[in-house]
């Protein structure tokens, strides 16, 4: 690795729109020790054309078949030569302060393995919406490996963080080409495992919402099903008992309740793992509850998951809650009678995979044309 050489990753699919603009924040750093490594993920447009009309030395463009976010950043990182490792997807923005305020503060923060930065959120024309801090949690510091895992709003985009590359190597850091949507915080949630961040407060970048971003394109399965995968990995992880039991509680709700919604094999095998097994008993017995209950509301008139088990489970686990006991009295009775009585009792969850986060951001570009 070259000492103070930036290896900044830019994965590119069908870019052609905002590509230049992204690979000309680049150039114009103050801070002038930089690569930048651009993967063309199987573009059909000019992407490519358009990144190689640039003549600056220090760019770099790679081509491959179209593969995902994913596999592209694993090119990227099997080619980076830099001490430090920073993002910049191809519809984003640097601010020119972005390499030399992070630079500056890991050189002055030998302590730390990581730091990243505030922003703004902007629409296609570039006006700004609001700031990144504003839409995520903390600011945290030092060991984050508990924040991250809870959720993925610590950072928000992946273009506010620049890594120490010898973290990534030393542990053979790589990303999941499993997953479309998250694959940042999958990564993001293995490197706070192992290394420490700190935070700047300034501005460096601009993360554009429009409709064409992945998390705006993917519907709410495959956003579901990536996240779930993401969650799985996380739970499953050493260090995941070390965090607190609201922590674990709240990663598997998610997971249960909202992720593996109407996935009868998928909730089954989870509630069997170790993992679950650790939380309190309570916990377990109000998570199986829900779960029979989710189940019940949404599956029709005859539940392909094992709701009658999950109920008695809970039961076991967790004897003095009335509500479970209802719950099973009524379906042990009727499932169409539990139905309607949680239909009663319950208003509608409003699906268990949300739209894109960014909804609101995209309704306030558009209102704004």
């Amino acid at each position: 690795m070259q000492p103070g050489l930036v290896s900044v990753m830019m994965p590119a699919f069908n870019a052609a729109r905002y590509v230049a603009d992204a690979v000309q924040s680049v150039i114009a750093q103050s801070y002038l020790d930089w690569e930048l490594v651009v993967v063309d993920d199987g573009s059909t447009d000019e992407t490519a054309e358009i990144v190689g009309g640039f003549s600056d030395p220090r760019i770099r463009l790679l081509r491959k078949e179209n593969g995902g976010e994913s596999s592209a950043r694993n090119v990227a990182l099997d080619v980076s030569i830099g001490e430090f490792i920073a993002y910049l997807d191809a519809d984003d923005v640097y601010l020119p302060n972005h390499l030399a305020a992070t630079v500056a503060f890991l050189h002055a923060n030998r302590h730390r393995d990581a730091v990243y930065t505030d922003g703004f959120h902007i629409d296609g024309t570039g006006r700004r919406l609001v700031p990144l801090q504003a839409r995520r949690r903390g600011p945290f510091e030092g060991r984050v490996y508990e924040e991250v895992v809870r959720a993925s709003d610590v950072f928000g985009p992946p273009m506010c963080v620049v890594l120490r590359h010898d973290v990534v190597t030393n542990h053979r850091l790589r990303y999941d080409p499993r997953i479309v949507i998250g694959p940042d915080w999958d990564f993001f949630v293995r490197f706070a495992d192992v290394g420490t961040f700190g935070y700047l407060p300034e501005p460096t970048g601009l993360y554009r919402v429009h409709e064409s971003n992945i998390t705006s394109r993917v519907d709410k399965g495959g956003r579901a099903a990536s996240l779930a995968i993401c969650r799985e990995k996380a739970i499953r992880m050493t260090s995941f008992s070390t965090c607190s039991v609201d922590t674990r509680v709240a990663v598997f709700y998610d997971f249960l309740i909202d992720l593996l919604h109407g996935q009868a094999e998928g909730r089954a095998r989870a509630v069997e793992w170790r993992e679950f097994a650790e939380l309190p008993p309570a916990e377990q017995a109000r998570l199986l509850r829900l779960m029979a209950a989710d189940a019940v509301l949404h599956e029709g008139t005859a539940p392909q998951q094992p709701v009658r088990e999950w109920l008695e489970r809970a039961k076991r686990l967790h004897p003095a809650d009335h509500r479970t006991s209802l719950l099973l009295a009524a379906y042990r009775l009727s499932p169409a009678f539990c139905r309607s009585i949680l239909r009663a009792r319950t208003a509608a969850r409003g699906g268990h995979a949300a739209a894109s986060p960014f909804a609101d951001l995209q309704e306030a570009a558009r209102e704004s044309v």
